[in-house]
């Protein structure tokens, strides 16, 4: 894979990690104050997880390395990271939907 491909894969991605933590949020909205207080943290969290990958993708498409695969990997797993953690947090929005 050209790393041009990679990266324009990659910030379609945080696009849509964006939409789903814009989601989260108007769900949490709609909550009360202690629900809101629980979950509104690990919103923030994702929020630079995802922030932090949206930068790592745009170095990597600015400086265009030959050997991409280190970043590629940290990359890789950061999404994982974001992944597992936007799951926790739609598990926590909605607890009486998963048996909690």
């Amino acid at each position: 894979m050209e790393v041009k491909d990679y990266c324009k894969a990659m910030l379609a991605e945080v696009s849509a990690w964006k939409e789903k933590l814009e989601a989260m949020k108007k769900v949490a909205d709609s909550y009360g104050t202690e629900q809101k207080e629980k979950i509104l943290p690990l919103v923030g969290q994702i929020e630079q997880e995802v922030a932090n990958a949206q930068m790592r993708v745009q170095k990597l498409e600015t400086e265009c390395p030959s050997d991409w695969s280190p970043l590629k990997n940290e990359l890789d797993d950061l999404f994982g990271t974001i992944g597992s953690s936007v799951d926790r947090a739609w598990r926590d929005l909605a607890p009486g939907e998963v048996g909690g």
